[in-house]
């Protein structure tokens, strides 16, 4: 037993040893030039397949002989970030650096500790722009709209129709743009030297799903003021009436009027707002100013009751709470306001979030809709200010 154990100790070591020895040589800087033979592809579908150039960010992979010492990698005047669990003496894997070069050489360069150096022949290319959103979708003519993105070179914007518009500033990753008087509903063109493209998002968003039109404003409407719930304002709004949530924070208490909402469908038929569309795809979507706000969600609910403002119901629910970081609540403000998306698969919670299975089904769900700050607080915010707006409730298809 004694012999088995000793023999079990020595292979251990031996293998740690070899291991060790391994890495060791790996690190082990001899002197060598490194030398590239290819370029290829990190894709599995693609990893057969040599490239001689590839877009900012890619990952590549780089092949080739006594490249264990490399330890510094240059595309055009770039370093890219490298990772020495990535390296072996005859491969590296490695992302093209984000960062537009100053100085194009075409070049990969590869610099070992010794200071050896190879340059390889290789293409970056800078992608078009990218479009991710509008801070705000809803922005009157004059004022500024604020487009979120990458890959912005010397941009020039136009509004649907081919409408130019006047750029107030830029940088690689946003826009502000002054909307041109007469701007139509619709998909934002950008333009760059490295090509244009066009929006998936509207400015003042028309991609609502039918009938959804009718249930986008006029929060003036009785269907909006069931039960006097929610309070009114047009003072600094976007498209006139607005939701004015103002109210102070609670724990567990039901809220106050101002701090909820029920939408009663009063249509003769009680026909869904959507007619149209796969759950997966669409999604909540509003305007909101926050001025204040640091505890308590706002809960959110579709139901086919009328005449029913359930929280503790069965219905599937969002919990909208965008005060919440990493764990920690803090004061959440806006400046101004922003455009809210929240897809229908998000609506999975019960009202204190042990539940979190539920889900909309169906579209024969989406007939009235529900809001309320409601939920648990920490003591030092009880009693704080909740001061949020909203407008432009709809349902769109944002996929």
């Amino acid at each position: 037993m004694k012999t088995f154990i000793k023999n079990i100790l020595l292979a251990i070591v031996f293998t740690v040893s070899v291991v060790v020895f391994c890495s060791c040589s790996d690190d082990n800087d001899n002197g060598s030039t490194p030398v590239v033979r290819y370029v290829r592809s990190i894709n599995a579908e693609a990893s057969d397949s040599i490239i001689t150039k590839a877009y900012l960010g890619a990952a590549i992979a780089i092949i080739g002989d006594n490249l264990a010492g490399v330890k510094e990698i240059w595309f055009n005047d770039q370093k890219a970030k490298i990772n020495p669990v990535y390296i072996t003496d005859n491969s590296i894997l490695v992302s093209i650096p984000n960062d537009i070069p100053s100085e194009v050489t075409d070049k990969i360069r590869l610099v070992t500790a010794s200071g050896a150096e190879t340059l390889f022949d290789f293409g970056v290319d800078v992608p078009t722009p990218v479009l991710n959103s509008l801070k705000c979708e809803y922005v009157a003519d004059g004022d500024i709209a604020v487009i979120n993105g990458d890959f912005f070179l010397e941009p020039k914007v136009f509004f649907n129709g081919n409408m130019p518009a006047e750029i107030v500033s830029f940088t690689k990753t946003q826009i502000r743009v002054k909307v041109p008087a007469g701007a139509k509903a619709g998909p934002v063109t950008v333009e760059s030297m490295y090509g244009s493209t066009r929006s998936k998002f509207s400015f003042r968003d028309n991609n609502v799903q039918t009938p959804t039109t009718i249930f986008i404003t006029d929060f003036e409407e009785t269907s909006w003021n069931a039960w006097g719930l929610s309070a009114f304002a047009t003072a600094g709004g976007v498209t006139g009436t607005y939701m004015a949530m103002e109210g102070s924070v609670g724990s567990w208490s039901w809220p106050a009027n101002s701090l909820q909402f029920y939408y009663n469908n009063t249509t003769a038929t009680r026909q869904p707002i959507v007619s149209e569309g796969k759950i997966e795809e669409l999604a909540l979507r509003f305007e909101a100013y926050s001025h204040e706000w640091s505890d308590v969600p706002l809960l959110i609910w579709f139901s086919n009751q009328q005449y029913v403002h359930n929280v503790d119901g069965s219905d599937a629910q969002a919990h909208w709470k965008p005060y919440l970081t990493n764990g920690v609540k803090s004061n959440y403000t806006t400046e101004g306001w922003i455009t809210v998306t929240i897809p229908l698969t998000d609506f999975k919670y019960s009202k204190d979030e042990s539940e979190e299975k539920r889900s909309i089904t169906g579209l024969n769900e989406l007939v009235d809709l529900h809001a309320m700050f409601f939920g648990s607080a920490d003591d030092a915010n009880v009693g704080k200010a909740i001061k949020v707006w909203i407008d432009n409730m709809r349902i769109v298809k944002y996929k």
